[in-house]
């Protein structure tokens, strides 16, 4: 299905949404089960506002990665799905949170002085489990509003 400009600002918001609340009940509801101590992605944006020179505190850090879940994110699975073959959803939504999880925990952790998938321990198999399990949601909630666009 061809998308129109008009439809892209809200299937990236309903997938976007339905995405990040996925991942925050995962970081701060099975994160402490799983790792010993809530998942907070914040401290990631906080120090890469640092290496730009800015000052952004915990909520500055927060509110970043939520606009990245709400906005960029989504957006970014949308260009995806553009440029790979034609693949199921749930296939695509998984692979989708792994590109970002390999982001996030092999090129941003590092370029803020943490090792290289912070060392492999159990926070980043749970952060793993966090993406894959955001990219899934966004990728069922976007079909789910696709399908309906198109009956509309």
């Amino acid at each position: 299905m061809t998308l129109t400009p008009m439809q892209i600002p809200r299937l990236t918001l309903i997938g976007g949404l339905a995405g990040e609340i996925a991942f925050e009940a995962f970081a701060f509801g099975l994160g402490p089960i799983l790792t010993g101590r809530v998942m907070e992605p914040a401290y990631l944006v906080i120090a890469l506002a640092r290496l730009l020179g800015v000052e952004i505190g915990y909520v500055g850090g927060w509110i970043g990665h939520l606009v990245a879940g709400l906005i960029l994110f989504p957006l970014g699975y949308l260009a995806y799905l553009r440029v790979t073959p034609p693949q199921p959803w749930a296939m695509a939504g998984l692979i989708w949170g792994l590109i970002l999880w390999a982001v996030a925990q092999g090129v941003l952790a590092p370029l803020v002085g943490r090792g290289f998938m912070m060392g492999f321990v159990s926070y980043t198999w749970a952060s793993l489990a966090a993406h894959m399990l955001y990219g899934l949601v966004v990728a069922g909630a976007m079909r789910r509003a696709m399908t309906g666009l198109t009956r509309a």
